[in-house]
């Protein structure tokens, strides 16, 4: 349809999902589920820009990202009310994931680490996603300095989302 009204080479395209998809690669998560494994938050992203060489970004990434790369993809700095950074900015960061279907659960990916905290049960897990990407072998009780830090910052953020956004 752009290519047909001559505006195919003026247009940013951007596809992003909503959210993954389960398909019982862990015990009861089928569909979109009430968890936050990487099957149920990991999403497509493709931004396409005539005449832009395709990048590929190999680093986690947060859909609250799209605006700030859209803005420097056309060369406008970011609105300060944006929470996310630019991909094209060279530095990874840390993403941050909750869902509250049935229960509560927050979560990060910080490099290779995922951690999965259930809200109620305040029951943590951790795993090393580099070395064990089907996330099997829990990793917290090994890393309780990790976990600590991990839990204290998901659970500073989604304070900070309840206080922004009052609920």
């Amino acid at each position: 349809g752009l290519r047909t009204r001559g505006l195919d080479q003026q247009t940013m395209v951007i596809l992003f999902g909503g959210h993954g998809d389960a398909f019982g690669q862990h015990d009861r998560n089928y569909g979109h589920s009430i968890f936050i494994y990487e099957e149920n938050v990991r999403v497509p992203l493709v931004i396409a820009q005539p005449g832009a060489t395709p990048l590929k970004i190999g680093r986690v990434a947060s859909v609250i990202d799209i605006a700030p790369t859209i803005l420097d993809l056309i060369g406008l700095p970011a609105a300060p009310r944006h929470e996310g950074t630019s991909l094209l900015e060279p530095r990874g960061r840390m993403a941050l994931f909750f869902t509250d279907y049935t229960l509560a659960w927050l979560g990060l990916r910080d490099g290779c680490w995922k951690f999965l905290y259930e809200v109620e049960s305040r029951r943590a897990r951790l795993f090393d996603v580099c070395a064990d990407a089907a996330k099997t072998h829990d990793r917290s009780e090994n890393e309780p300095a990790r976990v600590t830090a991990y839990r204290d910052r998901v659970e500073r953020w989604s304070a900070a989302q309840r206080a922004k956004f009052g609920s």
